[in-house]
């Protein structure tokens, strides 16, 4: 049994929610005796109002795993300029998130590295999915200022610290490409140390003449690509994600497709968002 680091304090923080307990102290470890939770709500937690970074002890493939606090409240979101497209759950867009500047220098970097999309953890290159996709997943990526300024604006609007996020993918869809309805959500990361996708920020790199947009069949939602516009919507269940919930709650509302291109090219990048650290195992080979 782990000793606790620190006092146990009963946080009652968010209205409606079940009372959880909370380490307070600036090094956690998680009490076996405990599930331990942090819950971000429209009130601050009178515990631990910050995000904090928690150690958890080592799983069975000895790496240690960080606590996400939950998505910002949407307040939050709000005063950072952004208008919600969707309500519940929420899809929150971003007008002029990408400079032109960002813009051009992340083109710049993915062109060379351009390969056929796939799809899934099984990196099929079917049918569904007919675009071309760049990561920007070298050492040297990791290294720079442009991409690091991105990545610290999406840690604001998500308090996910950038270990949380995949790499940037860069796809680009010529005339006639597309991809065909789909959920970004992949139930096998459950298994694995970072978690599944539980949220995607997703960035327009220019504007389309005509086509390319990403629909939502659920709420026949249709965004129009304009170059510089950020969103951001999540895969699992809003409601558990409010209360730290993060595994088997796939929300398939979330599920969206990106229409045919007809005039044109389009370019995007996706980041997806995990509740555990993903970049560290990632960059050990650990992820299969």
């Amino acid at each position: 049994m782990l000793a606790l680091q620190a006092a146990a304090k009963e946080c009652k923080h968010l209205s409606g929610c079940r009372a959880v307990t909370a380490f307070v102290g600036t090094d956690f470890q998680k009490n076996q005796e405990y599930e331990f939770r942090f819950v971000t709500g429209v009130e601050p937690c009178t515990a631990d109002p910050e995000y904090r970074t928690v150690q958890l002890p080592a799983d069975s493939k000895g790496s240690q795993r960080r606590q996400w606090g939950g998505p910002a409240p949407l307040e939050v979101l709000a005063a950072r300029g952004a208008t919600l497209v969707q309500e519940n759950p929420p899809i929150a867009k971003f007008d002029g998130f990408l400079s032109d500047d960002e813009i051009q220098h992340i083109m710049e970097l993915a062109r060379p590295r351009f390969v056929r999309s796939t799809t899934g953890m099984t990196y099929d290159s079917g049918d569904s999915r007919t675009s071309e996709t760049a990561w920007l997943n070298a050492q040297q990526d990791s290294d720079d200022a442009v991409l690091a300024n991105i990545t610290a604006r999406i840690t604001e609007l998500t308090r996910l610290p950038h270990e949380h996020m995949e790499p940037f993918q860069v796809v680009r869809y010529q005339a006639g490409q597309f991809f065909q309805g789909h959920q970004d959500y992949l139930d096998a990361q459950e298994e694995q140390v970072c978690g599944g996708r539980v949220g995607t920020f997703f960035m327009y790199l220019n504007d389309v003449p005509e086509g390319g947009q990403t629909h939502f069949a659920k709420w026949d939602l249709t965004i129009t690509p304009r170059k510089g516009l950020a969103l951001l919507w999540w895969n699992v269940n809003y409601t558990a994600l409010q209360h730290g919930i993060f595994g088997g709650t796939k929300d398939m509302d979330a599920w969206h497709q990106s229409l045919p291109v007809v005039e044109g090219e389009k370019w995007v990048v996706n980041r997806w968002l995990h509740p555990y650290d993903f970049l560290t195992p990632y960059f050990e080979g650990k992820l299969r």
